[in-house]
């Protein structure tokens, strides 16, 4: 298996560690990603025309329902921008695959070292652990260390 120990995870290597085939294809613009499993073939695609962290992003999210026992595969959205609500039992399994997607790629541990050392250096901290702005900012609010730590 493969061992996660800094920043940024290499999501890619942790899918096919699982034995996912990872491939880049054209989706429409609403797609983000899915994932299929059939017949002993699991391969995870994403959007070759997203950005290269919403790609990173999308990649964790489908590992997170695969992880997550979430049937059927083929769920193609992330819900990064709407932040999905516990509240609308259809939106559970996006939020939990979302959750799991940004404890692999921001995980608790390497968060709360970095902003203890740099603050809340937002751009600094998403390029380090190759995440979108408002993903880090989402998991640093979730984390509750957006008060504990001034910006600098």
């Amino acid at each position: 298996m493969v061992g996660v120990t800094e920043a940024p995870v290499d999501v890619q290597k942790v899918a096919e560690a699982l034995g996912f085939e990872v491939l880049a294809y054209p989706f429409p613009e609403t797609t983000s990603g899915l994932t299929f499993i059939e017949a002993g073939i699991k391969c995870i695609g994403y959007n070759q025309n997203h950005a290269p962290v919403r790609q990173r992003f999308s990649i964790a999210h489908e590992l997170g329902h695969y992880l997550s026992g979430h049937e059927p595969y083929d769920h193609g959205t992330t819900h990064v921008e709407g932040r999905p609500s516990y509240l609308d039992p259809q939106n559970r399994l996006e939020v939990e695959a979302n959750e799991f997607a940004a404890e692999l790629l921001m995980p608790d541990t390497f968060l709360r070292r970095d902003v203890a050392q740099i603050g809340l250096d937002v751009p600094v901290l998403a390029k380090r652990f190759g995440v979108s702005e408002q993903a880090m900012w989402i998991q640093i609010i979730d984390l509750g260390l957006a008060s504990r730590y001034p910006p600098r």
